[in-house]
């Protein structure tokens, strides 16, 4: 399992994977949990760039963030942001910093979690009273979910891959067993048994789906690099 994929963000974590960018081209960026961000840019496309772009937010694991780096997406609600390279043409020097600390770090695949299923709830007869009269009516069957369940891992805060199991319903992930999960682990990434992310670390009951979580262009362009 790849331990030099995950780096500093802020007070958490982040780990690295690959996106198609504008032009094309493969490019590294960092999904993160969004409350390890100092702030939220506002919502206006044309926003300023001092708006979008975090002051010495990343690092190597267990040093001092020095990085900087711009938002690319965030959602506050599902708890899930993804950062990249801070401008080029402003900010130069920083984005070769950027891009000196991705060269240093490992890629991850991104996959979907376990997949839910459906219970099919057949019809019955059930008796009720009615003004003191039996009845027996027909109930109509339905359908209901059913939890995702697989393996997955988590890397702890001295750096080891610990085993456990993951729940999936609907968008989101419970972790087990809960006391692998630790304050500092946030923006970590929980990888299934083939060692792709499939969620990240928020709240042990309640960690976001990435192909969920993330705008449907960012998953196709993750997707496009696999």
């Amino acid at each position: 399992m790849p331990r030099n994929a995950v780096l500093r963000v802020g007070k958490g974590r982040g780990f690295v994977v690959n996106h198609r960018n504008y032009l094309g081209h493969r490019e590294p960026i960092i999904i993160t949990a969004a409350h390890c961000l100092p702030f939220v840019p506002p919502c206006n496309p044309a926003r300023y760039l001092e708006q979008q772009t975090y002051q010495r937010l990343l690092g190597a694991l267990n040093r001092k963030p020095s990085v900087w780096a711009t938002c690319l997406f965030v959602d506050p609600i599902a708890d899930i942001a993804v950062l990249g390279s801070p401008d080029s043409q402003e900010l130069s020097d920083k984005a070769d910093a950027y891009s000196r600390l991705m060269d240093d770090m490992e890629v991850l695949a991104v996959a979907d979690a376990p997949k839910q299923g459906i219970k099919r709830v057949p019809a019955k007869e059930v008796a009720i009273t009615v003004s003191g009269e039996r009845q027996v009516i027909m109930t109509e069957g339905f359908e209901h979910p059913t939890p995702g369940e697989g393996p997955a891992r988590v890397l702890s805060l001295d750096g080891r891959w610990l085993d456990g199991q993951v729940t999936r319903r609907n968008g989101w992930l419970g972790f087990e067993p809960k006391k692998l999960i630790a304050s500092g682990m946030s923006g970590s990434p929980i990888l299934n048994a083939d060692g792709a992310a499939i969620a990240v670390v928020s709240v042990d009951c309640m960690c976001p789906v990435i192909v969920d979580s993330l705008s449907a262009q960012l998953v196709r362009d993750i997707k496009a690099r696999r």
